[in-house]
């Protein structure tokens, strides 16, 4: 028979193997963690300057007792918020470890000029799949020049914050100099569209 000890002992190291296969390990209840990443990694990379695409992508680790993902995009003119929208959610049942990706694609109109609406198409994905949504968004005006914000360190946060994780930011004199975070930025710029992450009970 195996006594209390050994039992103990065994029920010890499943726990450890379990958790040491977990890929969440190390984050604390509660804490979402997200870095860069690519829309585009490896053989794909060639494809990107064929896409026409202006993109993002961040990996996102989540820990906690959240049940969904979620995403909304704000849009800045002058400073202020113009306009506010949620996106769409995902199940997570408490754990995630995955990717959210946005692309934004010009339209050309049936004069072959640039039209006033871009394709805006979001993507929340892990090893159990994907949920995108795709809408029309008006554009910022065609002489601006434009650059993504793309994260450059890793943001950590309590899983009750909406996260900005991504940004396009657009100037009348071209001229983009990116401030400490995305919401900094966005303020700065004649226009600007955020990309924010949250997660919902």
């Amino acid at each position: 028979m195996i006594n209390k000890f050994k039992m103990i002992c065994i029920l010890g190291i499943i726990a450890l193997v379990i958790m040491g296969c977990s890929k969440i390990a190390g984050i604390e209840k509660g804490t979402v963690k997200v870095t860069s990443s690519d829309l585009f990694e490896g053989e794909s990379k060639k494809l990107k300057p064929h896409m026409g695409l202006i993109s993002g992508c961040v990996k996102v680790k989540y820990k906690g007792d959240k049940k969904f993902i979620s995403c909304k995009y704000e849009i800045w003119e002058n400073g202020e918020i113009s306009e506010t929208s949620g996106l769409f959610s995902k199940s997570i049942d408490g754990e995630f470890d995955g990717e959210v990706s946005i692309s934004l694609k010009e339209l050309i109109n049936n004069e072959l000029e640039i039209s006033e609406d871009m394709i805006m198409t979001t993507a929340i994905g892990n090893e159990s799949g994907y949920n995108s949504n795709r809408r029309y968004i008006k554009r910022f005006d065609k002489e601006y020049g434009y650059s993504p914000y793309d994260l450059t360190e890793e943001i950590i946060e309590t899983d009750e914050a909406e996260i900005d994780v991504w940004g396009l930011m657009a100037e009348d004199d071209n001229i983009y100099s990116p401030k400490s975070s995305i919401q900094a930025t966005a303020k700065e710029m004649d226009w600007a569209i955020v990309l924010k992450i949250y997660f919902e009970d």
